[in-house]
C-alpha cells in the first residue's frame, strides 16, 4: 500500500523520512486533528478520525 492511499495515522518513520515534502504539504496550516492518534493535518482526508480544530465543544 504506497502513501497516497492511507492516512497519514498508518505513516510509519521510515515513510515520514522517506516522504518529508509531502508530509509538510499536509501538516502545513492543519484544520484537522485525529482523535486517535493526535495527528493534524490541512485536509480532513488525511486522517483516520478528523476533528475540525474550531470546534467550539472541545
Amino acid at each position: 500500500m504506497g502513501k497516497d492511499s492511507k492516512t497519514l495515522c498508518k505513516w510509519d518513520k521510515d515513510e515520514i523520512k522517506d516522504n518529508l515534502k509531502e508530509l509538510k504539504k499536509i501538516v502545513a496550516e492543519p484544520r484537522y486533528v485525529c482523535k486517535k492518534c493526535g495527528r493534524a493535518a490541512k485536509k480532513e482526508e488525511h486522517l483516520c478520525k478528523p476533528e475540525p480544530l474550531d470546534k467550539k465543544d472541545g
